[in-house]
């Protein structure tokens, strides 16, 4: 294989890996909506929606290492492709090393990674919070519930038996 060619195959590997995150990255954010809803269907389809780019993912991070590894000297290397230094050496370094277009390219999608990590990583506390209080409110309305002695039933002048409260209200804001 040519260098440019390597070089190429580098930038392809990383334009998928950074498609695949901007589409985890929108996925993400639209899993507010049924989790603030509690629509338990919806939060299904996402988590496995969720799932299968993160399946993704992990395919276009081998992928992009291979290429990676190609990109390198093959002293550097080693025996299969996989020599200590090859392991360790970052996209911030194969940029410097890379010929002109192909090096400023990689610094553009090298910071467009580190932008997406960023806001997938913003999102994702976002939603885990979003969880947490599902989680909460269920508990909390599942007791509410069980421990309820209110009857809702009519007593015989018709009025609204009220032997005790029922619970308090759920007050956790976000």
């Amino acid at each position: 294989m040519s260098a440019i060619t390597t070089w190429k195959t580098l930038i392809e590997a990383l334009e998928h890996e950074i498609s695949l995150l901007t589409r985890l990255r929108d996925l993400a954010r639209a899993g507010r909506r049924p989790l603030v809803e509690l629509d338990v269907g919806a939060v299904e389809q996402w988590t496995n929606r969720q799932r299968e780019l993160l399946s993704a993912l992990a395919n276009a991070g081998s992928e992009r290492a291979r290429a990676q590894r190609e990109c390198l000297p093959v002293q550097v290397r080693g025996v299969g492709g996989s020599g200590p230094l090859a392991s360790t050496v970052t996209l911030h370094a194969l940029a410097g090393r890379a010929p002109g277009q192909f090096g400023l390219r990689l610094r553009q999608q090298g910071d467009a990674l580190r932008q997406l990590r960023d806001e997938i990583a913003l999102v994702t506390t976002r939603n885990e919070v979003l969880i947490k209080q599902v989680v909460e409110f269920t508990d909390h309305f599942g007791k509410g519930l069980a421990d309820s002695q209110r009857e809702d039933s009519y007593d015989a002048r018709g009025k609204l038996a009220d032997m005790a409260a029922s619970g308090d209200l759920y007050s956790r804001a976000i």
